[in-house]
């Protein structure tokens, strides 16, 4: 089998560059290690980030380049490339227009998240998305690419500095393509248990990942054969917080999963207070703080504030409401509850391992394998605070210093790590060419998507969709640079 392009993965990177180069009349062979297409930019995104597109410009947003550039390079402190960052974010108007002609409309809508809503509006959403990745396929292969699903890259082989071919896996029958240029876009390594647990900060049984399990972390390994830089791996996508159950994989309760996205008295595992607990509203900010402190969190209710919620509305908004109501187009409410079955919900969570009860605050930090000291010191100071309406520690807002933690029995539900995926991992430059430690290129390789590192310091942005809009235009870009690459030949292109 022959090609002018092989492409290790079929999420939105690898699809990326997929369309682009075979439209431009080279033979592409796009490999997907499952039996379906689409990765985490179909399966788990709804949308992506985008910055001056024709919708935002239909509307008049005045978000600029510059200034989504300058935000994205503060927050990370200038730790990140410049050069990369500003060309992903060049891309990405180009990009919401492209996707529509090849099939995948989006619609600008408000961002998802709370503390967003006087941010100017970046998000565009799937409109369709399942039938639209379709689409995207349709398109590729319109234009002669080929899509081998359940084919797993193994080896890249080089000749002479130069790539001959990749040794791939089907079926356990093993064989080999032969080209000239390989992207490497298979989203990263959340789904390699070991790997994982290497470059963890946290105990390990505090991450629940939401990650592809497919993303074994392949494309890295191959690169890294080649000489690729891998120091920076280990950033992961923190993404708010998680309740689970550590005996039951598919538990759901949807009453303990709304009280986890509100902002009520959180406790770390010391028993100590950490946070203005309405960091919930970021999502992103809400999962940096949950790994930073160890991973794992308490929230504490007391009967008091059961009893109330069993039977009337609380007008706070549940941090994800946003995000869903956008996706069925309806209303916000800006409250929840009540919740009439909340004492049996509570003990569910508890006989799933998700939660802790106990008649007193002595009880409790048994339970919870802390100081009794700590934790009722932690509990006073807070009442205190709840009474005077005022957050001297944290500086939550008045509105949430509302509910005391007095009255027994107590409860305590732990909220995890939780993570979308692990973002970087090999170095590259703004074309997406695979990079040494000396910074000299893997020659005829290139990386996109969350196998790429340079868009991020240690943490994921605040920026709503920026992942998937990174996978998106990076593979774009790697697609075009395999173009001027084969074009050019490698003597010119590499200069």
């Amino acid at each position: 089998m022959k090609a002018d392009v092989v492409i290790v993965g079929a999420g939105a990177a690898g699809i990326g560059a997929g369309i682009t180069l075979a439209e431009a009349g080279k033979q592409v062979i796009l490999l997907e290690k499952g039996d379906k297409f689409g990765g985490a930019g179909m399966f788990g995104a709804q949308g992506l980030f985008a910055v001056e597109s024709s919708q935002q410009k239909a509307v008049g947003s005045s978000f600029t380049l510059k200034q989504a550039y300058q935000e994205l390079i503060g927050y990370t402190h200038y730790r990140s490339n410049t050069a990369l960052t500003k060309a992903i974010l060049s891309k990405s108007a180009s990009t919401i227009d492209w996707l529509s002609d090849h099939g995948l409309k989006t619609e600008l809508v408000k961002n998802t998240q709370e503390v967003h809503q006087d941010h100017p509006k970046v998000y565009h959403q799937y409109i369709d998305k399942f039938a639209g990745f379709d689409r995207l396929m349709a398109s590729f292969k319109a234009h002669g690419g080929q899509l081998l699903l359940q084919t797993a890259g193994v080896e890249i082989i080089r000749e002479q500095d130069q790539i001959a071919g990749i040794k791939v896996v089907q079926n356990k029958h093993e064989f080999m393509i032969t080209c000239s240029a390989v992207i490497v876009a298979d989203g990263g390594f959340i789904g390699n248990h070991e790997l994982v647990n290497k470059h963890l900060t946290i105990n390990p049984e505090n991450l629940y990942s939401m990650g592809e399990r497919k993303a074994t972390g392949d494309g890295i390994k191959m690169l890294a054969q080649l000489g690729a830089d891998t120091r920076h791996l280990g950033v992961f996508e923190n993404h708010a917080a998680s309740v689970i159950s550590p005996h039951d994989s598919k538990w759901h309760n949807s009453t303990i999963f709304t009280l986890t996205n509100l902002p009520f008295l959180w406790i770390d595992q010391s028993g100590k207070r950490f946070v203005d607990e309405s960091v919930c509203y970021d999502f992103a900010l809400w999962g940096n703080i949950t790994y930073t402190i160890g991973g794992a969190y308490y929230f504490i209710l007391d009967q008091a504030l059961v009893d109330e919620l069993s039977d009337q509305a609380l007008e706070w908004t549940d941090s994800f409401e946003r995000t869903f109501v956008s996706l069925a187009h309806k209303p916000m409410t800006h409250k929840v509850g009540p919740f009439p079955q909340i004492d049996v919900d509570l003990e569910e969570a508890i006989a799933k391992g998700a939660g802790f009860k106990a008649e007193d605050l002595a009880e409790l930090a048994t339970k919870l394998h802390m100081s009794q000291k700590i934790l009722m010191q932690t509990v006073d100071r807070y009442n205190t605070q709840i009474e005077q309406k005022e957050d001297f520690d944290f500086y939550k807002p008045t509105k949430f210093m509302r509910f005391s933690v007095k009255q027994g029995p107590f409860y305590a539900i732990k909220a995890r790590s939780t993570s979308l995926g692990t973002i970087g991992g090999i170095e590259t430059n703004d074309q997406m060419d695979v990079l040494k430690a000396d910074k000299k290129p893997v020659k005829g390789t290139f990386v996109a998507g969350n196998n790429a590192s340079g868009m991020y310091d240690t943490s994921y942005p605040t920026l709503e969709g920026i992942s998937c809009a990174f996978a998106w235009n990076s593979g774009r870009i790697a697609g075009e640079s395999a173009i001027k690459l084969l074009n050019e030949g490698s003597e010119s292109y590499y200069g």
